[in-house]
């Protein structure tokens, strides 16, 4: 039986729907409508009935900003113990793998509740800092610069994800965390396609696959961490092992080790998205990469306006730790919540037009991509540096850059995430 602070916990108690609330038979993340085009659907929720129960999903759904800013700040209420969760129980085989005697990662940063995730927050931070980002920054762009200009020596049309998007955001937060380059290939083998196990639905065969590829991983990040212990460099890792023996009652051993386990998903497939979301806007009207090529500092609003209009989370999560009352819904213990952060990013009552992808939008930042409160995203200051470098390449090397017309992007269904599988991209 999983600890309840168990970094994944695979057996998740249902709860009856909550009473005097709209139901939706139909509305999923998983279904061909969602899929293709959540915002349509999203925004006929938002308008109609902006608070309801999905049956298929057994979630309440929230889709405006006022109210998913206000379930994300009210912590105590609404917990973040559930997010890392998968989202379906996952079958008889794949748990046994991770029931292992060694594999034991804890909640530590998104899901681990207060006080907690404050104590283990003020160590974290360290290693997302602007002096580190400086530190990460010309590693970053080296490599970017190389696999760009392979890109380019291939010859167009070339697929972005395998070439760049991919290998780049992977290798980044590896170099972060201090793993070495030759166990790239390995690392990226096994930290590929967690986003599927836990918030998409995979087959029998595809949750062993990845749950062997978890429990491979977490070994390898414990053998690792104790390498480090005796050997520190200048590397997150030992900045965490550093504050571990300097307060060992304040940052446990283990929960160094789960958060070096937990930083390789949350920095490598998520930010794989974003960029490549981020190149379906700003080249999808010509005006707009046009105006960045000639003049680079508009990507930094541009990228703004990229995280509020297609941010690659599209949601997050939420469960009750008590029976309470939102929008006069009375909401029992345990019920999960399914906040839409798609629909709030464009909620005309914070947005003016906010179907339109605008690069002069004002107000841009006050997107929710990275959530609200206590647990707003860590990586969120090296998402916008990998992002920043790649477009600054980009419009540098590349001027005559555009899609490939025609092309059909596809995504896989998933809870929280969206970004498409291929990306084809041209250039003279």
């Amino acid at each position: 039986m999983m600890s309840d602070l168990a970094y994944h916990k695979v057996d998740v108690e249902k709860v009856d729907a909550p009473s005097g609330c709209p139901v939706d038979d139909e509305f999923s993340p998983y279904v061909e409508r969602y899929i293709a085009n959540p915002y349509a659907w999203l925004e006929l929720k938002r308008e109609n009935e902006p608070v309801f129960y999905s049956e298929q999903l057994g979630y309440l759904v929230v889709t405006r900003m006022e109210d998913v800013e206000e379930i994300f700040m009210n912590a105590e209420v609404f917990s973040s113990t559930n997010v890392q969760d998968p989202v379906f129980p996952i079958c008889k085989e794949a748990a046994e793998i991770l029931s292992a005697d060694d594999y034991n990662p804890v909640a530590v940063m998104s899901n681990r509740p207060q006080p907690d995730h404050t104590r283990i927050r003020k160590y974290t931070q360290a290693g997302f800092s602007p002096r580190r980002m400086k530190v990460l920054e010309p590693i970053v762009r080296k490599r970017a610069e190389d696999l760009v200009d392979k890109m380019i020596l291939q010859g167009a049309p070339v697929e972005w994800v395998s070439a760049v998007g991919n290998p780049l955001p992977a290798e980044t937060i590896f170099r972060l965390i201090g793993f070495p380059e030759k166990d790239d290939e390995q690392l990226k083998a096994w930290t590929n396609n967690r986003l599927a196990f836990t918030w998409g639905k995979t087959s029998n065969e595809e949750q062993v696959e990845v749950a062997e590829n978890l429990l491979a991983y977490w070994r390898y990040v414990a053998a690792y961490v104790e390498m480090r212990r005796d050997n520190p460099a200048d590397d997150f890792t030992s900045e965490l092992l550093a504050a571990h023996a300097e307060n060992p009652d304040d940052l446990s051993y283990v929960e160094v080790q789960s958060v070096i386990y937990g930083l390789s998903f949350a920095g490598h497939e998520i930010v794989r998205n974003v960029i490549s979301n981020a190149l379906l806007c700003v080249l999808g009207e010509r005006e707009n990469w046009e105006r960045l090529c000639n003049d680079p500092t508009l990507i930094k609003g541009a990228i703004e306006e990229v995280l509020r209009f297609n941010s690659a989370q599209t949601s997050w999560r939420r469960i009750t730790t008590c029976d309470t009352e939102f929008r006069g819904v009375k909401l029992p213990k345990g019920t999960q919540v399914f906040m839409s952060l798609a629909a709030s990013n464009r909620d005309p009552r914070r947005f003016d037009n906010p179907d339109r992808y605008d690069m002069d939008r004002a107000n841009a930042n006050k997107h929710i991509a990275f959530g609200r409160g206590p647990h707003i995203c860590l990586g969120r200051l090296l998402a916008r540096l990998e992002l920043t470098i790649v477009l600054e390449i980009l419009v540098a090397k590349l001027p005559s850059l555009r899609l490939v017309i025609g092309q059909d992007l596809s995504y896989l269904p998933n809870f929280s995430f969206r970004g498409p599988s291929t990306l084809y991209l041209t250039w003279d």
